[in-house]
């Protein structure tokens, strides 16, 4: 399967099986603004809760507990067609691109029983080191935590693999030299 391609015209033809980790969500009634469609920036709250739904299920993520935070580095949403309340809605996530302290995702939204996709956006992390509830400092050299990227690496698209691949060398050439230095 080639890589899906990230412009505007293939966003639009997105598939539920283009993604890797599906959730539901039942909108509100406050979801919708004026004009009876849910306003825009709901669309990042559906993001966020799928994304850190993820990581807090799937890869162990305990948010303030954890020795690394991911803290968003940007957030992108493009539209296609509208949902409203009472809609619910089908959010897939996928990785589109993985480094060695940063990680691209993907949401697809989809409203429930409709194969067309309403709207494709996503976000970038940057994992820092945390030191404290809300203290946060700078990404370690030996990048983010092995249970992020093991987790990453179950939602990568075909297109994240090379760059990944490129990172887990760079990490473990770190180790190794962390490793020869305390001999």
């Amino acid at each position: 399967m080639p890589p899906l391609s990230l412009s505007l015209p293939a966003k639009r033809t997105r598939l539920r099986s283009d993604y890797f980790y599906h959730r539901t969500y039942r909108l509100r009634w406050s979801d919708n603004d004026v004009f009876a469609h849910v306003n825009n920036p709901y669309y990042g709250v559906l993001a966020d809760s799928i994304i850190n739904e993820y990581l807090i299920r799937e890869c162990g993520y305990t948010t303030l507990r954890h020795p690394q935070a991911a803290i968003i580095a940007n957030t992108y949403f493009d539209y296609f067609g509208s949902l409203s309340y009472p809609d619910v809605v089908e959010c897939g996530l996928r990785v589109v691109k993985l480094g060695k302290t940063s990680v691209m995702y993907e949401v697809g939204v989809f409203k429930e029983g409709e194969e067309s996709v309403k709207a494709v956006g996503g976000s970038s992390h940057i994992w820092v080191e945390q030191t404290g509830p809300g203290v946060l400092g700078r990404p370690l050299k030996e990048g983010m935590p092995l249970e992020m990227r093991r987790g990453y690496e179950k939602v990568m698209g075909e297109e994240a693999r090379e760059g990944a691949d490129k990172a887990r060398g760079e990490m473990e050439r770190e180790k190794e030299k962390q490793g020869k230095a305390k001999l």
